[in-house]
């Protein structure tokens, strides 16, 4: 059940801070071997408590049908106009829509994607935490590890090669940033 929870931790602290490259580098490492203890990110009692409760909302934001390709095409845009948002390990959905509303450059971007700041934020770190969660075993989900909306399930599983596509264009920007 503890690994389960530092994997659900984890998935959260990835999936929410894709475009913060610097806390990215820090939360997508390679996973310990088996048997190993996990490593613990630094963060405060207020901040894991935050960090909870961005998780929760994020796995109930209502995706739409179309967000695994849209995302797709906006972070291929994003890489390729070399836009790299500052960030740090922590940050709660709300200073991430923040630094991304503030981004130069990238209003465009989002916005020909069909995007708002927060759109974009939410639906990358719905997308994140729902792909991460929704294979659990059920006899395992259960504790702190928030069940993922049945239907965003079902929009990421009705098309496993763009989910696939999206998450290829998530790992070249994580390769890339190191």
């Amino acid at each position: 059940m503890q690994a389960i929870n530092k994997m659900a931790l984890a998935a959260a602290l990835v999936a929410g801070t894709v475009l913060a490259q610097p806390a990215l580098a820090q939360t997508a490492a390679p996973a310990p071997a088996q048997g190993a203890p996990a490593a613990r990110p630094n963060l405060t009692p207020e901040q894991m408590a935050t960090l909870q409760r961005d998780m929760n909302t994020a796995l109930h934001y209502k995706l739409a049908s179309n967000v695994v390709p849209r995302l797709t095409s906006a972070l291929k845009s994003i890489q390729a106009a070399h836009i790299q948002p500052p960030g740090r390990l922590g940050m709660s959905l709300e200073e991430q829509i923040g630094m991304v509303d503030k981004m130069p450059g990238l209003e465009p971007i989002l916005k020909t994607n069909g995007f708002t700041a927060r759109e974009f934020v939410m639906s990358l770190t719905c997308v994140g935490l729902t792909g991460s969660l929704m294979n659990v075993p059920p006899g395992q989900a259960t504790g702190n590890i928030p069940t993922p909306d049945a239907q965003n399930v079902a929009i990421l599983k009705a098309n496993p090669q763009e989910l696939q596509e999206l998450i290829t264009v998530l790992r070249a920007e994580h390769q890339s940033a190191q």
